[in-house]
Parts: structure tokens; sequence; C-alpha cells
């Protein structure tokens, strides 16, 4: 499915539990109510109350009475595992009908303000309303979600307040559902393409869903009349510059006449620039560069000062040559600038589920990062997710498994050291390649007749050439596999 049961861990349980039960059982397999309870850490009764709300969803959704699970004696199967679509447009229902989402829709959407209020609509009493309000406000953070004198309020600069409701939007539906419902999206679409064409670039389809998110987050929050922070400083030194005079006098008569202000296109120019895709005209990044290097931004010396200690830290030319050779610049500019206009706002679109991933396959590299940007928010910092992308690719600051493989194929030795490289160039990102003399030293064998029998060393038959299905085999075969045992 398009979004991870993690990612919704502290956004509402409910919601997560039935996601992470969905993604348990999307192997199609039968299990009995005791084996998902122990997997979802839950009673069996609250297993049983959870397949039952889930199939009264999956009715609501239908439209009609298809079962969702298939029932033999104690046991269950998902009807619609691996179903890709259907999952995902499930997925995205429940989103809609739960209550955190329908809270923050009559807040963010519809406007809606007092406690009462959202009481009324939801059909909630104003306890459970104060209750949830509070649970969503450390997963909203950025947004300093609070409650005065019953009235629900963003403290945070509306700056912010723009850029996150993107990224909240974006997280949960990925561009398969429009949630700015007030507008209409074509108009959006066409301002989307009107960008594009200005940084004379063209984005794939999710990069453009993407950008539509954030033109509506910004149009939503100026036809509600909330109005951007002054910031005098900022707006002086875009008012002079010439990309940006460019990009407005552009923009300016395809946009709705209440977003015509100089604050309001500055705002969004540099939301924009937190995206390395809009750097990739060499003329047009030079002329960000420029811009980013004035004051109040000062971009490039927070580069500059990150790339001595970065540097130092590394303590090896040939390796540092190395990281300079991967031309991640724009990657870490715009992270950079990010991390100037919103270092409240923590990690990636993809939240923590990716980058828990890598730290725990990587410890030592995500400690050297987290040092690394102590002063910018370690681990928390949008940065750190840039900066271990990039140094995650130099195999001298990774720690990764060392792979074994006894290649045993009659092929000439030209052609087998060319299926040396291609193996070597396949597990790079994960293994540490080595190739063993004996099947006996190995972790797995490849061969192209099998001779040999050992029950203890995974074998796969290969042919003269590496098709995507042995590679997609070899993938199966190395499942658990973490260095020196599987």
């Amino acid at each position: 499915m398009y979004i991870k049961a993690l990612e919704l861990q502290h956004y509402e349980k409910d919601l997560y539990l039935s996601v992470r039960l969905l993604e348990v059982m999307d192997d199609g397999q039968l299990y009995k109510k005791s084996e998902l309870a122990e997997m979802l850490k839950l009673d069996v009764r609250s297993v049983q109350r959870l397949l039952t709300e889930l199939s009264k969803q999956y009715h609501r959704f239908t439209e009609t009475e298809l079962p969702l699970f298939e029932k033999k004696g104690n046991s269950y199967r998902l009807l619609i595992a691996a179903q890709t679509m259907e999952e995902n447009q499930f997925l995205v229902d429940l989103i809609r009908h739960s209550l955190a989402y329908r809270l923050l829709n009559l807040l963010i959407i519809e406007n809606i303000r007092t406690i009462k209020e959202l009481s009324d609509k939801l059909y909630r009493s104003e306890s459970t309303i104060r209750r949830k309000l509070k649970e969503l406000s450390k997963e909203l953070l950025p947004l300093q979600l609070t409650i005065q004198r019953g009235e629900v309020l963003f403290q945070a600069p509306e700056s912010v307040v723009r850029m996150y409701l993107s990224v909240y939007y974006w997280r949960l539906f990925r561009g398969k559902n429009w949630p700015f419902t007030l507008l209409q999206h074509e108009p959006i679409r066409k301002i989307s393409r009107e960008i594009q064409q200005f940084f004379r670039v063209e984005l794939n389809p999710i990069k453009a869903q993407r950008l539509e998110y954030l033109v509506a987050a910004h149009l939503l929050r100026e036809v509600q009349q909330h109005a951007l922070e002054k910031t005098s400083s900022t707006q002086s030194v875009l008012n002079d510059d010439p990309l940006f005079n460019d990009f407005a006098r552009q923009l300016r008569p395809i946009m709705p006449i209440y977003f015509r202000k100089q604050a309001s296109l500055g705002n969004l120019f540099l939301h924009l620039l937190t995206r390395e895709e809009y750097y990739r005209v060499p003329t047009i990044a030079e002329k960000i560069h420029s811009l980013l290097a004035r004051p109040p931004f000062l971009v490039f010396e927070e580069v500059a000062a990150m790339d001595q200690l970065l540097e130092k830290k590394i303590n090896d030319h040939a390796t540092w040559k190395k990281f300079q050779a991967l031309h991640a610049e724009n990657y870490l500019i715009s992270g950079h600038l990010y991390h100037h206009l919103f270092p409240m706002i923590r990690f990636n679109i993809n939240g923590k589920a990716f980058w828990t991933k890598v730290t725990r396959q990587q410890p030592k590299l995500a400690a050297f990062v987290s040092e690394l940007l102590a002063d910018q928010g370690g681990s928390e910092s949008i940065l750190f997710g840039r900066y271990l992308s990039v140094l995650r690719r130099l195999p001298e600051l990774t720690m990764q498994p060392v792979l074994r493989i006894f290649l045993q194929t009659d092929l000439p030795e030209f052609e087998e050291t060319l299926l040396k490289e291609d193996l070597h160039q396949f597990l790079a990102n994960d293994f540490q390649v080595v190739f063993a003399k004996t099947l006996t030293d190995s972790d797995v064998c490849l061969t192209t007749s099998l001779i040999y029998e050992d029950d203890e060393v995974p074998t796969l038959t290969i042919t003269q050439e590496l098709h995507m299905a042995d590679y997609f085999a070899l993938l199966r075969l190395l499942q658990g596999f973490g260095g020196k045992s599987f």
C-alpha cells in the first residue's frame, strides 16, 4: 500500500491498527486470530473487533455486501490481498472517515474554529474533541495547534502553516485524493504547469501532483484570508531579485486575483526552492545560488560551514573527493533552505518509515550524521535525511554486511568476470560482495550447473547472463541475510 502503518502510528490508533492488520494479511495466507493478536500485540477479542469493524468499513466503501475476509474455521484470509489498486482506494477511504482526518478537515478546509462547532458537526462530545485535538497537537507539532477559550488556533507563522499543510495532505494521500475541496483542481493544474514552464522542467506525474498540493495549500490559506507575517528583509531581497521578478511576472496573470500580491508570490517562490528539481537548468540554478547567498538566507555560508565540518570528520582526502564527485550540491542547498525556513518541520515527506529502516541497517553512519548535524537538530532535522542519502553512497562510511558468493560456472573467464561485475553493481547498495574460493567458506552459491548438494548453503542455478528473473530469485534467496548468517 502507498502508506505504511508506521507512518500512521501516532495519527490515530484505530486507523494504525486497521492498516497494520491489512499489511500483515496482504500475503493472502490464512491467519488464526491468535496469530494476528501476537503480531499486532493485541488480545484476541480486540482482533475480532478489528476484523468486524474493517468488514463494515469495506461494505461502506464498496456500497455492497462483498466480504473483505474469508473465514475458515477460526482462520481468516484477506480477499483483496495484493490487489494494489483496491487496497489503496480502500485505504484512502479509511483515512477520510477517520475521526482525526474529519476533525482536521473541518479545521483546515472548512475553517471551523470552536470546540462547540466541531462537536456539533462530528456528533462527538466536547471532551472527546478536546482529547483528540490534544493527541493531534503532538503529531502536528509544527502547526502549534492550541485551544484558547474554546477556540482552536494554529499559532505557527503562516508561511510554516502553508508548507506543513501541503506536507500533511501529501503524506496522507500521495495524490490519490484531492483534499482541497474548496478549490477547483483544474486551475491548480494550470498553475502547476506554468511553474514547470518557468523553471524549464517537466515533472513526472507524481511530483506534479505534489506541486499541485503545495500550490493548493497556499491558495486555500489565502482565500481564507490568513495573512502572511511581514518579513520586510526577505521581501526586500526578493523584490530586487531578477529571477523572482520574472517568476512573478509570468505567474501573476494566471493566478486568482486574491493571490497576485508580491508577498504571496514570494512566499510560494521560496517554498518551491526547497525542492531540488527546480535547480535542474544550470542558468536558473546560478540565479538561485546568487539569491540564496544573500542575507537573510545565507544558505551558502551554512553549506560551506557544513562542508568544512564534514571534511574534518571524514578525515580522508580520497573519500572527501568521492563525496564531492556525487554532485549533490543542489540537493543539499535546497535542504539547507528548507531547514532555514522551517527548522521546526522534522523529516521529509516519507516520515520516519524510510529513515527508520536505513538507520537500522547503518547505525554507525546514522550516528555519524546525527553528530554532524548536532547544531541543526541531529536525527530529527530535515537535513538528516538529505545527508544520510548522500553519505550512504560512500562505502568508506558504511558498514555493509559481507556477502560471500561461491561462483561456479562453465563460462569463459572473461564472461565470468563480467558476471562478477554485474553482481557487484546490483548488490552494491546493500552488501560488500566477495567471491569465495570454496563452497564451505560461502554464504550463497551461484552456479550454471548444480553439482553440489549442501543444505546449509543456499544455491541458485543461473544462466549465461543474469536475467531479471535471476535477480529476483537472488533477492528472495538473500531475504533475512545480515552477514555471516541468515
